[in-house]
């Protein structure tokens, strides 16, 4: 290991614990407002169709299911949107122009240090949150499926930060990229089962979706936790996100090496 990674790694850390009640309230009010909206919205849904059980889910299955998928996209987004497109637009990327290393591993290892601490909370919650509505003893299946739905959330974020790069490097030819982070956030969430198990969308969507990173980005590491998933779902996840990675990175890698021949910098 390259002696400035522990240093980037320990940089961020001090960065995101610089606010911790901050951090902690952001995080827990959110999740909390969150999981009581999916509770009582499901609730509702159960009592009218007079069922126990929906797609293979019951209401506290459902009400974990969506704790876990917005705590899995908030791990996925690492520093989210406008890591990149704001250090474009103030002039913060010229650093990473005259530093002897490469912006796109740089920002990458930034990016995925928020996404490990974000990990280690979703981690907490989860144990937390499954003990309220699952109290069964933690068998050792549920630690291997906490395990690999931990590993395939880690490459997703990895994943992730590629797409996201694409976006945000639009800031060197346009005034604003947010719109388009927000729509890849939103077409992420929804292709991926955070909005909705895909348990409950049309058969004839579900092939094409398996062929879209977004589900093993979501809705397999979400079906791990839950024991709705196996070793060999998480493998197939894993393969899809390992298929769209390198065409994603050889893209961001283009696309860096064009803009930054057009950047102009101030006092460069």
């Amino acid at each position: 290991m390259k002696p400035w990674v522990l240093k980037v790694i320990s940089t961020e850390l001090r960065k995101i614990l610089a606010y911790r009640s901050d951090f902690w309230i952001n995080f827990i009010g959110q999740m909390l407002i969150q999981l009581f909206i999916a509770r009582a919205l499901w609730s509702a849904v159960f009592e009218a169709n007079g069922v126990t059980e929906m797609r293979g889910l019951t209401l506290d299955k459902m009400t974990l299911y969506y704790l876990l998928a917005p705590l899995i996209m908030k791990t996925m987004m690492g520093e989210n949107i406008g890591f990149l497109a704001r250090e474009i637009y103030d002039g913060g990327i010229n650093r990473y122009l005259v530093w002897p290393l490469k912006a796109l591993q740089y920002k990458s290892l930034t990016f995925m240090t928020y996404s490990i601490f974000y990990l280690l909370q979703l981690n907490l919650m989860y144990l937390i949150a499954r003990f309220i509505f699952d109290p069964s003893p933690y068998s050792l299946a549920d630690f291997t499926g906490a395990l690999m739905g931990s590993g395939l959330i880690l490459l997703a974020s990895y994943t992730y930060f590629y797409i996201m790069s694409l976006c945000e490097m639009v800031a060197f030819w346009a005034d604003n990229t947010w719109t388009l982070s927000v729509m890849l956030r939103f077409v992420a969430s929804f292709l991926g089962g955070a909005f909705l198990p895909l348990s409950f969308f049309p058969d004839s969507l579900l092939p094409v979706l398996k062929l879209l990173p977004f589900q093993a980005m979501i809705s397999t590491p979400v079906n791990l936790y839950l024991g709705r998933a196996d070793g060999a779902q998480a493998l197939e996840a894993a393969l899809t996100l390992l298929m769209w990675l390198p065409a994603l990175y050889f893209l961001s890698r283009l696309m860096w090496r064009k803009a930054s021949y057009h950047y102009t910098g101030v006092g460069m």
